[in-house]
């Protein structure tokens, strides 16, 4: 006989899945699409590159009020739907801009602003709320699964780029992204009723939710491996923003790339998450996520150098094919490991700083990469190896990669269990200073033995 509460669960994890379609449609043929009407409506490249991040910080402090309204409203699926509708009208502005063919470099930054803020208010109370509804012994399979249709929709949304490609062979380029911006609209309001119809199995989790104040932060970041793992997510993300923003305009205004080759190379990234996904979510399943944000952190690593010789363009598909493998890794790993590491009832207040915390290092990354940019320049090349490379994005591509690799050491003092590079780091150190007369390399090999001892147990 099944359980009583076999049908609410069901029920639950269909619309978990209809929201994260909907919101992926949204993703892909709105917010992915920012940078790219920034440059049509006349900005330079760095300030579009910086559309991708800017707001987003802007919109991080307004979300600070999170634990506090959803205290107030008294319900996660309650506060969370009402700020997935207030997402829904931000995208409105954009629409209407779009359409009449203009709009003010201040009214777009300011509207995609208000489009972060609202997205953030939902994300803490979500990710307290999920854990609910999906129980855990089902929680690796059900994500990598639920990720797959986000994949595929990603991809849907991201197909926007080509009612953009026939608006521009048309002379409609900002009609076609008012079109594109209106279904972005419309999936956003879909995704809000799916909020709407889940279940909330525990009500008490938002009367409970504590301010985000220094005191609650410092007793709740106080355990090691909790503030290990957000300050290594932090330093990771970190380096993608060095370049992040600026592919998009490196793809249209460098290599000249159409809106569907744009799209295709997209394709790719997203295209291989779907493929790979069930495989990821079997070696979540039978390694654990930390070995498995182990292996995205390494692939991922040397992904940026590669932009540099990938010619001719559709090369970069079969690049993004890869990083598509390291990113479903790397994020499946984090995700699960931020639900086994932060309890239910601290979760909200956490997430709510750590995206403050994250927006900021975006826009500080994307401040490094566009200062480094506007020093050398975007026009500027140089023949390395019979290949013409752009000298300011040449730099920051090489810069991203040397910074993701110290951040594997970060990673290492959290979750050895990966591939051990803090001890085999440690071993070669010993081996250095053993070949030095008279210094202690037998005292530091012991310790390095009991420390793989520890691992090991």
């Amino acid at each position: 006989m099944k359980p009583s509460g076999a049908q609410p669960i069901r029920r639950d994890l269909r619309f978990l899945v209809g929201d994260g379609v909907a919101w992926a449609v949204m993703t892909g043929a709105g917010e992915w699409q920012f940078v790219l009407f920034a440059l049509a409506i006349g900005m330079g490249e760095v300030a579009s590159g910086l559309v991708a991040t800017v707001p987003m910080f802007l919109g991080a402090i307004l979300q600070l009020v999170t634990p506090w309204g959803a205290r107030r409203v008294g319900s996660l699926r309650r506060w969370t739907a009402i700020c997935a509708g207030v997402q829904t009208a931000s995208i409105l502005p954009l629409v209407i801009g779009a359409w009449i063919g203009s709009m003010p470099a201040w009214l777009l930054y300011a509207t995609i602003s208000l489009y972060w803020a609202s997205g953030y208010m939902t994300g803490p109370t979500w990710m307290t709320w999920f854990t609910t509804l999906v129980p855990r012994r089902i929680r690796p399979m059900f994500w990598a699964r639920r990720s797959i249709w986000i994949q595929g929709s990603l991809g849907l949304g991201l197909s926007a780029a080509l009612i953009l490609q026939k608006g521009e062979s048309m002379g409609r380029q900002l009609e076609a992204f008012a079109l594109v911006f209106a279904i972005a609209a419309l999936a956003r309001g879909v995704s809000t009723w799916c909020l709407r119809s889940q279940s909330e199995p525990r009500p008490e989790l938002a009367t409970a939710i504590e301010p985000a104040t220094p005191e609650v932060m410092r007793r709740f970041l106080s355990e090691p491996r909790t503030r290990g793992l957000l300050v290594y997510m932090l330093a990771f993300y970190f380096c993608v923003f060095v370049t992040a923003p600026f592919f998009g305009p490196y793809m249209r205004e460098h290599l000249g790339l159409e809106y569907w080759q744009i799209m295709c190379i997209q394709f790719g990234t997203f295209g291989s998450k779907v493929l790979f996904m069930p495989l990821v979510g079997r070696m979540v399943r039978g390694l654990g996520p930390g070995r498995v944000l182990w292996l995205g952190a390494l692939a991922t690593t040397p992904a940026a150098v590669f932009w540099v010789f990938a010619e001719p363009w559709w090369l970069l598909i079969l690049l993004q094919v890869y990083v598509g493998f390291g990113w479903a890794c790397w994020e499946n790993g984090s995700f699960l490991l931020t639900f086994d590491t932060i309890p239910e009832d601290r979760r909200t207040p956490i997430m709510t700083v750590y995206q403050l915390a994250l927006a900021t290092v975006m826009v500080v990354g994307s401040l490094v990469g566009g200062g480094i940019l506007e020093l050398f320049g975007t026009e500027a090349v140089a023949s390395i190896g019979g290949f013409t490379v752009a000298i300011g994005y040449g730099a920051i591509f090489v810069l991203t990669s040397g910074m993701r690799i110290v951040s594997l050491f970060m990673l290492a003092s959290i979750e050895p269990s990966g591939l051990r590079i803090r001890n085999r780091a440690r071993r070669v150190l010993v081996w250095t200073v053993g070949a030095i007369p008279g210094m202690p390399g037998g005292e530091i090999e012991a310790e390095v033995e009991d420390d793989e001892m520890v691992d090991r147990d």
